[in-house]
């Protein structure tokens, strides 16, 4: 009788003991077309949230923050997606407490609020790129007026600049690059009419490249090309 009593308060302890752990919610849209199957939706801080496209739906959506992140593009974000797919919210995981609203950006008039509460957000990296000038002939670049540059993400980055130049003289350049993290974008640069002058002539020709990150650090590159 001993054994049976200190099992059950034994078990008893490791029930009480137990700490939930945080769930990441489900953001579902309705079967048709078009809105969410509930005007909000709560969960606790740090986790990614997933939304759900229902398998007997209609029509691809997405869930896009109306509110604008440190990299410029929407705080958090889905893919979209067809009917009876799911994809995570990115960038869901950073947010503290408080009420987020969010639309389908392929359908504006479908709305809905993210509320967050309790729990500890994840530390968003702050957007960052690398840069590299690949391997092409200067003879290529005269003739197209234009310079390869390939844009890696360190984190999920959006409007990129990029200005390219050789010494002082400003030969090009880009804006409005988005790349995934991870992920890597060849980006042909144009060239204006001076920078295509600046670099007419010789046998080589120093290049070098800079990328301006909204909300993070500026990177750069160069490479000779011959």
């Amino acid at each position: 009788m001993k054994y049976l009593i200190g099992t059950i308060t034994i078990s008893g302890l490791m029930l009480f003991g137990a700490t939930a752990t945080a769930q990441a919610v489900d953001i579902e849209s309705d079967a048709t077309c078009c809105s969410f199957i509930q005007p909000a939706f709560t969960q606790e801080a740090g986790e990614t949230p997933r939304y759900v496209n229902p398998a007997d739906g209609d029509a691809s959506h997405n869930v896009t923050s109306t509110t604008t992140g440190p990299d410029g593009g929407p705080l958090f974000i889905s893919k979209s997606i067809p009917p009876g797919k799911s994809a995570p919210v990115e960038g869901g995981q950073y947010l503290s407490d408080g009420t987020y609203p969010f639309i389908c950006s392929i359908h504006p008039s479908m709305t809905g609020d993210l509320i967050i509460s309790g729990g500890t957000p994840q530390v968003r990296p702050k957007p960052a790129v690398s840069l590299t000038i690949p391997a092409q002939k200067l003879k290529a670049v005269r003739k197209s007026g234009k310079l390869k540059v390939k844009v890696k993400g360190v984190s999920a980055t959006s409007k990129v600049s990029l200005a390219v130049s050789k010494g002082s003289k400003k030969l090009g350049s880009a804006s409005g690059i988005t790349v995934a993290e991870g992920k890597s974008k060849t980006v042909s640069v144009n060239l204006t009419g001076k920078g295509k002058k600046a670099i007419k002539n010789g046998k080589k020709v120093a290049f070098k490249v800079k990328a301006t990150v909204k909300g993070g650090k500026p990177a750069s590159a160069s490479r000779t090309l011959r």
